[in-house]
């Protein structure tokens, strides 16, 4: 009886014993399946780390290779120019040359360049140093000499000033705060020579700041420059690169060279 009794207990344990291994598989199939997700967690991060570093050294290698591309440009626009950071040790006496003076940033190189090619060419970098340009016409050859307009560089303005043939002075319309200290550098320089020739650019009229050219005669005071020099005053814009110059600009390389020739 006692044995009867048993076994049916027994029985009666298995189906309990049954769902407690049941769950047990189904426990550590869960855990499974979490450990699963959590690696495939771990390596899509790890792939979205590898793709940024990937894509944060393709951005830097292209800004690499834009530096490279820059640093080139500018070396060959340098070199195009015949820009010397250092001055010859005087002026030359014989061939004389036509200055091109004023502030930084004025356009002078960009104006300078275009004269000579016939065509609007804009200038990249600001000239540190010394800009010498030929332009041929159909009488002569005139050397320009063009200065660099930042600090460091007018020290020269008044030693090269001396030996000038006339000076062409260039200033940026549309930069109104600068033209009292334009006005400043222009009146010092002439005052060393009252009969020299002076030709000023209002440069960028195709800005909408710009000041108009009776604005900037009397912003300069070229009224008071002196009775006995020739003073010109031409409203010059360097537009789209690669157009032909204005009108105004081709004027002003005529008496540019119409000037230089009777100085000679």
């Amino acid at each position: 009886m006692e044995r009867a009794k048993e076994k049916r207990r027994e029985k009666g344990k298995e189906p309990e014993k049954e769902k407690m291994r049941g769950k047990g598989k189904e426990k550590e199939k869960r855990k499974e399946v979490e450990k699963k997700k959590s690696k495939e967690k771990v390596k899509e991060k790890e792939k979205e780390k590898e793709e940024k570093r990937s894509k944060e050294e393709e951005k830097r290698k292209e800004q690499e290779t834009e530096k490279e591309q820059f640093k080139g440009k500018e070396k060959k626009e340098k070199d195009n120019n015949s820009i010397l950071t250092k001055p010859p040790l005087e002026p030359r006496e014989k061939n004389k040359q036509i200055l091109v003076l004023g502030l930084d940033g004025a356009g002078k190189t960009s104006v300078l360049h275009s004269l000579a090619l016939n065509r609007v060419q804009h200038s990249v970098a600001p000239t540190h140093g010394f800009n010498a340009v030929c332009i041929n016409t159909e009488d002569s050859q005139m050397e320009f000499l063009e200065i660099g307009g930042s600090e460091p560089f007018r020290s020269y303005w008044e030693m090269y000033l001396s030996r000038g043939l006339l000076l062409v002075f260039v200033v940026d319309s549309a930069d109104h705060n600068r033209l009292p200290e334009a006005k400043e550098h222009l009146h010092r320089l002439i005052g060393t020579n009252p009969i020299l020739p002076l030709v000023v650019f209002a440069n960028k009229q195709d800005l909408e700041a710009a000041y108009r050219i009776t604005d900037i005669h009397e912003a300069l005071a070229l009224s008071e420059v002196g009775n006995d020099r020739k003073v010109f005053l031409f409203g010059t814009q360097v537009t789209e690169n690669g157009s032909e110059i204005p009108s105004a600009m081709q004027d002003a390389r005529d008496l540019i060279a119409h000037l230089a020739a009777d100085v000679q």
